[in-house]
């Protein structure tokens, strides 16, 4: 279909016709006089009519980009070439622009999202969510650059911003070289309005950086596949990381992302990724998905959980023993009885989320999501303890893989302490709740 889309048909009388919408929709934009450039005859360049005299720009290189690297060849080639002039790139909608004059990168362009010089200081913890809006509000109702607009609202100072803007640029070379699809052009002249503010990044050092990235972050994603992971400490007796490595670690408490760690550290993503990479094999942590938040989606993965139980033991003719042994174990438990009001469980085990969010919202005060995760998996790990004595051992073998499965996005709590009871107390971790908040709706 995406073929289809970009799909153009020239008629035996030269007549152009766009076929896909795509297509279409570019041509219109392109709407004027071209004139045709030689090439091989199975490829169609046309340059808009006179502008390579009113610009003085002439395409120096182009090709297409089909596997991971190719640009890498490009860019040494204009680097070592001391060639100036714009390298443009083209995939699927996302345009970026490289400009180069002596050997070096003077000034990047783009049109990504989260390449843009507001979302790199987002990312870094340079800016809120909230001032990044307000400045963009800025930037449209006078017409200024972003830049200036984040100064005049004394959002950051000329200091703290220029090394953030070097930053974007590196960014934006880096993003060219891990393309895998798409096409490029090199013109031997640019637009000196297109620049902002001109760099000297000597092309070698940025080149081997992007390389050893590119490297570095295929072993990474093994891992940690995207920057929503989540690390938590592992405890370590007698050890603790380098000293480089302590500012990330800190901040690993099991609840931050390694995007969330970015903001607080004042680092981007790759260099989050590799310093819990590092702890992540000295032992220091460990790396999973975030943990759903919010009592409707902790109930549902739970409930997955309790419906496959339930549904087998049904078609044992055991789910009656069942229900009898969690019966017996949330009275025992002593919180469950209050957190399950009017929740359930239900014909299939399952139990009431909005309910659950309810009964949770009166008896519990800080960090609610991470009670009612490990209330819950200790929950259905006696429902899986209850199901093994009562299924042949195939059956639960099969059950308890599945259920694993199933629970994956909420691991239990690592940091126990969050669990422990009030000093002096007799009762279970579960006495911290305040019960005399809970009434029935």
């Amino acid at each position: 279909m995406v073929e289809h889309a970009n799909l153009v048909r020239v008629d035996t009388k030269g007549m152009v016709h766009p076929v896909g919408k795509t297509a279409s929709k570019v041509l219109c934009s392109r709407a004027g006089e071209w004139r045709l450039v030689e090439t091989p005859a199975d490829l169609v360049v046309m340059r808009r009519d006179g502008t390579a005299s009113a610009t003085g720009r002439t395409l120096r290189l182009a090709g297409e980009i089909h596997t991971p690297a190719a640009m890498c060849e490009i860019v040494a080639l204009i680097g070592q070439s001391q060639w100036r002039g714009e390298l443009v790139l083209v995939d699927h909608g996302a345009v970026r622009s490289i400009f180069f004059e002596k050997g070096s990168v003077i000034g990047a362009t783009t049109n990504v999202a989260g390449e843009r010089l507001g979302e790199i200081l987002y990312r870094a913890g340079a800016l809120t969510r909230e001032q990044l809006e307000e400045a963009l509000e800025a930037t449209q109702a006078v017409s200024r650059r972003f830049g200036e607009a984040i100064m005049d609202l004394r959002f950051q100072t000329p200091e703290q911003l220029f090394p953030m803007m070097v930053r974007q640029v590196e960014e934006v070379f880096y993003a060219i070289l891990q393309l895998s699809s798409g096409t490029f052009w090199f013109f031997d002249a640019f637009d000196e309005k297109a620049i902002t503010y001109r760099y000297d990044l000597h092309v070698s050092p940025l080149l081997m950086e992007g390389v050893q990235r590119m490297d570095e972050m295929r072993f990474f994603r093994e891992k940690i596949p995207n920057d929503q992971f989540v690390p938590t400490p592992t405890c370590v007796v007698g050890r603790k990381p380098p000293e480089e490595l302590l500012r990330v670690y800190a901040e690993c408490d099991g609840r931050r992302s390694i995007a969330e760690i970015g903001r607080t550290t004042g680092m981007l993503e790759f260099e989050v990724t590799r310093e819990v990479f590092q702890l992540m094999n000295a032992g220091f942590v460990t790396a999973a998905s975030p943990r759903p938040q919010g009592t409707q989606s902790i109930v549902t993965i739970f409930n997955r959980a309790l419906a496959r139980i339930h549904a087998t033991c049904a078609a044992a003719g055991k789910v009656a023993e069942l229900r009898d042994g969690l019966a017996r174990f949330a009275t025992n438990g002593w919180v469950y009885d209050p957190l399950f009001l009017d929740a359930g469980p239900l014909a299939d085990g399952t139990l009431r989320p909005d309910r659950v969010a309810h009964n949770l919202a009166a008896i519990c005060g800080d960090d609610p999501d991470v009670w009612l995760t490990q209330l819950l998996h200790e929950y259905v790990g006696f429902a899986m303890f209850q199901a093994e004595t009562l299924l042949p051992r195939e059956v639960e073998r099969e059950l308890r893989t599945s259920v694993a499965d199933l629970m994956k996005p909420v691991r239990p709590v690592e940091a126990a302490s969050r669990m422990s009871a009030p000093p002096g107390s007799s009762k279970s971790a579960h006495a911290v709740f305040d019960l005399s908040a809970l009434r029935p709706r």
